[in-house]
């Protein structure tokens, strides 16, 4: 593959969140239902989801590389394919995919399926669809090797050509907005960034202001089973501590990204629930690998060596996580161990850096590494960490920590830092999305390495799931290790607190709380 570094267009508010809430707020009144509530037969009651990170304030689904709102999204829109609790493939709007020929699958599609605005949903809508966030110019193309075309055989069926055989096509379906579907005509007339309209079991209702959140309601036309949650209201509040105070206030019934620190203050409220859950994200520490010193693949493994992941894991995120030792996450399908993987070894890490022309860091400038505050957990505190661990080995570093919107615009500027230390979520088991993100169209570290593009392509075009294992195994990894363009820290563990009148609350490893699937107790 010769794929350059795609152009991502993010349109991430600068403000922060505006919502106030003190630790001093009036607690209101809440109850605990009892235990054996049962759902109510009609939708009622209003969640209210605080997130850790802004919204776009664009709400193209397709075009945007935002986690919080990709979750919220995900309410109103919907995937062809469906990934369940086991982490298995389930029709979505698409009943079945199958490969009919080496670059072709043909998908047959729900029917009686309309969008928000009354219309129904085809094979028009998909094609369009698929055709649109395949192309460059949209943020979402990340996760496509090539542009992929569409043809229309009827109503209820589509074939997707990809140009080359294409393994991973049902994990692509399932993941973020690469399998959603929206309505041709908007997509046609580029209105789709004006509110959603999709096929889900919500419905817009209103974006006022970035403190009111985002408002949707239930969809009263969804072909599917109907939430049991009237309303579902989504904000952005970039303060751990306040959505802690906002959720025992009352103010709000459930918040993401609680730090691990905060969990024993949780547990011990009566009122408030915890789920934690293993995910598919890892957090990585990207090399600018266009400028030098870190064109340097030698510095790159060098620096990869020198950090004591396992500390970070056990000590500062007090075991919320997994250290990682693959590129994919332990939940990703087609994961094993790399025999090769980077393991803290400070003597190696001299010796690396020996090798690529700094013995004990002579001759090297200060490094900046970029950090994130109130969207990750324990960033700073771990960055810290990070700069104690690299000095250790005689590499002097310097670290920025950045508010979330501005932390999400610089990840793709490849002149803001040295060291980028970020997460990346596709909402899928098939990790071939990720690799593509980072690795295919390297958006984070601007560079291709051509031995990870020809393992990337190889196992991309192994319709045997035993082969691509291999390739996986033998090729790719020795190839990501080599390169070290990007190194995989550790596995996230999403630690979510709300209010234990929410009852059924779904958090699966893809992070996409099934608000639909939930229900308010009284």
């Amino acid at each position: 593959m010769n794929l350059s570094r795609r152009c991502i267009r993010l349109s991430c508010l600068a403000a922060v969140a505006a919502l106030v809430v003190t630790a001093c707020a009036p607690a209101q009144d809440m109850a605990v239902a009892p235990a054996d509530a049962a759902p109510p037969a009609e939708p009622e009651g209003k969640v209210t989801f605080l997130s850790a990170e802004n919204l776009s304030g664009d709400w193209d689904p397709f075009d945007h590389t935002i986690l919080a709102q990709d979750r919220l999204q995900r309410a109103a829109y919907e995937t062809l394919v469906r990934v369940d609790e086991d982490g298995a493939f389930q029709p979505g709007l698409a009943l079945s995919w199958e490969n009919i020929a080496p670059t072709t699958w043909r998908l047959e599609l729900r029917e009686g399926v309309t969008f928000h605005d009354g219309t129904p949903m085809t094979a028009e809508d998909v094609k369009a669809s698929i055709e649109y966030v395949s192309s460059p110019e949209v943020a979402w193309s990340l996760a496509f090797p090539r542009p992929f075309t569409a043809d229309v055989v009827d109503d209820h069926t589509v074939d997707i050509h990809t140009g080359e055989p294409f393994a991973p096509m049902a994990g692509l379906l399932a993941t973020g907005a690469a399998g959603v579907v929206a309505p041709s005509e908007l997509i046609e007339a580029g209105r789709l960034d004006e509110k959603f309209v999709g096929t889900g079991p919500y419905r817009w209702v209103s974006y006022e202001s970035e403190a009111k959140g985002v408002h949707l309601t239930v969809n009263e036309d969804y072909w599917g089973e109907e939430p049991k949650i009237k309303d579902y209201v989504f904000r952005y509040v970039g303060d751990s501590q306040t959505r802690l105070a906002a959720l025992r206030s009352g103010q709000a019934d459930i918040i993401d990204r609680v730090e691990p620190h905060q969990v024993a203050d949780v547990e011990s409220d009566p009122r408030l629930a915890i789920t934690r859950t293993p995910t598919v994200e890892s957090k990585w520490l990207a090399f600018r690998a266009a400028k030098p010193p870190m064109d340097n693949a030698l510095l790159r493994r060098a620096i990869a060596h020198a950090i004591d992941v396992p500390q970070i894991v056990e000590v500062v995120l007090q075991g919320s996580g997994t250290v990682n030792t693959s590129y994919f996450s332990p939940s990703h399908e087609f994961h094993s161990d790399s025999p090769t993987f980077p393991t803290y070894d400070p003597e190696r890490a001299r010796e690396l850096l020996a090798e690529a022309g700094y013995p004990g860091g002579e001759g090297l400038r200060t490094l900046d590494l970029m950090v994130s505050v109130g969207f990750y957990p324990m960033t700073k505190e771990y960055g810290e960490v990070i700069v104690q661990n690299l000095a250790d080995v005689g590499i002097d570093v310097r670290l920025t920590t950045l508010e979330t919107a501005r932390y999400n615009q610089g990840l793709f500027d490849p002149e803001m830092g040295d060291l980028y230390d970020h997460g990346w979520f596709l909402g899928s088991y098939d990790a071939n999305s990720v690799m593509m993100s980072l690795f295919g169209n390297a958006l984070v570290t601007s560079v291709n390495d051509p031995d990870v593009d020809d393992a990337l392509a190889a196992q991309m075009a192994a319709l045997d799931g035993t082969e691509r294992q291999q390739l996986i195994d033998e090729q790719l990894m020795s190839a990501l290790d080599e390169s070290m363009l990007e190194f995989p820290m550790f596995t996230s563990e999403l630690i979510t607190a709300y209010s234990r009148n929410v009852r059924d609350l779904e958090v699966p490893p893809t992070s996409y709380h099934r608000i639909e699937d939930a229900f308010l107790a009284k």
